[in-house]
């Protein structure tokens, strides 16, 4: 077992109180006090670890120095800071003539990424505004090439009329594209707040966030025209939080500052983001990849639903126990959702595939309600242990007809996922009607029955 399960943990209350890894209090000094505006040079980040707010303040600058010689507005006029701030924000949402990107909200997962994107966006804006006191040089230049970020017109009018100097816009372009690619860096993570980033002192690295632009285009590129998948959110993660690290099979990884796991397993809602932890999960390796235990689920070996003569077999009440372990060779990690019932019999339980389960399963929303339903298929139910301890190897794949399987807690749920064949699995609560979580998935082959996952005690 590893020595990041024996001390103080990271726990996750809606799963039993699942640990995580080995709590650690990462601190992000952000540019420390050392100046982003240097005569002569480009503006840039100093090295260091920065939260997307120490981010924001570190811009500041070059907003401030924008400010200074745009000086106070006519009598009756928006100041100038709020007209700047006013369309920065335009250039983050995403239903603006401004709009730095458009999202087409035209399936789920698209429409999980625009919602994460205006979210992400007013942060910045709120960070943006609560900044005070900042040190800046008026005497600083730089050249920024153009972004194709807009303006507004009544911005335009400001930045090219006569209170504005030929070098403002060149500052400001700079303050504008800063905060934009910083908005979609942190795309991927449901708690965006707490991403620890890190910058580094190599030589030939862009300044600032500009080091993101060819992640974050093919990142975007993707969402423009694919569905959006957990590879390229952790793919683009990873070029953020942990460039020299492969995205090859990757579930989720372990950085200096941290590690990052999708998002359902440490408390989140999202099968497709992803979840920064502070914590030290593999304290064999500073940082690491974990892979997907099967790269290719089509070809993994398959197993029967357990007969119910098994299911009763050793099935004691009591709390279930509930670990997540790091397993395998150094250069090929994996985790494991280990469950150990109160007789002592553990099920392991890769969370690659449980990560893959769980992303395309269906999840049918409802009213309540415990009249009867009328079922034509033949239903046999079984118990969540039955499943992760008497199936036998490989994924189960279910014998014909539906086959409803009891999961009293989320964690159940979870191991489930990644123990079933993931296809045309339907997740309810307990009080949701059979029929509809029936007419949640679709009808099975005719040797192929189907599996339903109920969740609740």
């Amino acid at each position: 077992m590893s020595p990041a399960l024996v001390e103080k943990q990271v726990e996750i209350p809606e799963l039993g109180n699942l640990p995580i890894g080995r709590a650690k209090d990462f601190k992000p000094k952000g540019s420390n006090g050392k100046p982003t505006l240097i005569k002569g040079k480009p503006w840039g980040l100093p090295a260091g670890t920065y939260t997307p707010r120490q981010i924001v303040e570190a811009n500041a600058p070059l907003l401030e120095t924008v400010l200074h010689h745009l000086g106070p507005s006519p009598f009756g006029e928006p100041s100038a800071r709020d007209q700047l701030i006013d369309n920065l924000a335009s250039n983050l949402a995403l239903n603006t003539r401004e709009s730095s990107i458009a999202i087409p909200a035209n399936d789920p997962s698209r429409v999980e990424l625009a919602t994460q994107a205006i979210k992400i966006g007013k942060k910045l804006i709120e960070y943006a505004k609560d900044v005070s006191d900042v040190s800046y040089d008026p005497g600083y230049v730089v050249r920024s090439p153009c972004e194709g970020h807009l303006l507004k017109p009544h911005v335009a009018g400001l930045m090219f009329g006569p209170r504005s100097l030929r070098h403002l816009m060149q500052i400001y372009n700079e303050y504008l594209h800063q905060m934009v690619l910083l908005r979609d860096a942190l795309l991927p993570f449901e708690n965006f707040e707490e991403v620890i980033i890190p910058i580094t002192e190599e030589p030939r690295r862009k300044i600032g966030m500009r080091h993101t632009e060819d992640a974050r285009s093919v990142f975007l590129a993707e969402a423009m025209t694919k569905q959006i998948t957990q590879r390229s959110t952790i793919k683009a993660a990873q070029s953020l939080l942990a460039p020299h690290l492969s995205p090859v099979n990757s579930i989720g990884f372990q950085y200096k500052s941290g590690t990052v796991l999708p998002a359902y397993i440490a408390g989140g809602k999202s099968g497709r983001l992803l979840k920064y932890i502070p914590a030290v999960v593999d304290d064999s390796n500073e940082e690491v990849v974990f892979h997907n235990n099967l790269l290719d689920y089509y070809i993994a070996p398959r197993s029967d639903v357990p007969s119910a003569d098994k299911e009763a077999a050793g099935e004691k009440s009591g709390e279930l126990g509930v670990t997540l372990v790091p397993e395998g060779e150094a250069n090929d990690r994996t985790l494991a959702i280990v469950l150990e019932y109160p007789d002592g019999a553990q099920s392991k339980v890769d969370l690659g595939q449980s990560a893959r389960g769980y992303r395309y399963a269906h999840f049918p929303r409802g009213k309540n309600s415990t009249g009867a339903v009328n079922v034509s298929e033949d239903v046999q139910v079984h118990s969540a242990r039955s499943l992760l301890l008497e199936s036998g190897p490989g994924l189960v794949m279910p014998t014909k007809g539906v086959h409803v399987v009891q999961a009293e807690t989320k964690i159940e749920l979870f191991a489930l996922l990644g123990k079933i064949y993931p296809d045309n699995v339907v997740v309810k609560e307990k009080a949701l009607p059979l029929g509809v979580a029936l007419n949640a998935g679709v009808e099975g082959l005719p040797d192929i029955g189907r599996f339903i996952i109920e969740v609740g005690k």
